[in-house]
This record gives C-alpha cells, sequence and structure tokens, in this order.
C-alpha cells in the first residue's frame, strides 16, 4: 500500500488528523477535489480504486472538523499558502 494512504489510514487512532497529507492521498489513488461557491467541497472519485478509497474516506465520514480542515487547507493552497 502506497504511504501517504498508510498515513491517513494510521492517522485515526495515532496522530491528529492531517488535512494535506488526507488530500495527498486522495489525489495518489487518482481521485481529485475542488471548492465551489459557498465553500462547497467537492471531492472527485470515480477512477478510485474502492479497495484504496474505502480507507481514505473512512477518515472524513462522520467527522466535521476533519472536512472543515480540508476545505481550509484547500483555501489556503488557493490562496498561495503551502
Amino acid at each position: 500500500m502506497r504511504a501517504a494512504i498508510q498515513q491517513v489510514q494510521g492517522s485515526a487512532q495515532a496522530l491528529p488528523f492531517d488535512p494535506a497529507a488526507w488530500l495527498g492521498a486522495l489525489v495518489e489513488i487518482g481521485g481529485g477535489y475542488a471548492l465551489a461557491s459557498g465553500r462547497k467541497l467537492w471531492l472527485v472519485v470515480n477512477d478510485c480504486p474502492a479497495n484504496e478509497l474505502t480507507p481514505v474516506m473512512a477518515q472524513l465520514v462522520g467527522y466535521p472538523e476533519r472536512v472543515e480542515a480540508v476545505r481550509v487547507t484547500i483555501e489556503r493552497r488557493q490562496g498561495g499558502e503551502a
């Protein structure tokens, strides 16, 4: 399994959630993301293998604070921040 995915999988139990690592894991398995008007978060996952997508998405499901952290990370990236 890829390193970024493993990092995201392990973060639920051992480490604090890292939205940048989560976005990296999503992209690594073939996904994508965008923020639409009104800060609506779009996740593109149609080409992601289910066995790789499931553990990545499980990191967000039921955690609205993590979804917000992902939004903020994307906003910062769009604003030119690292």
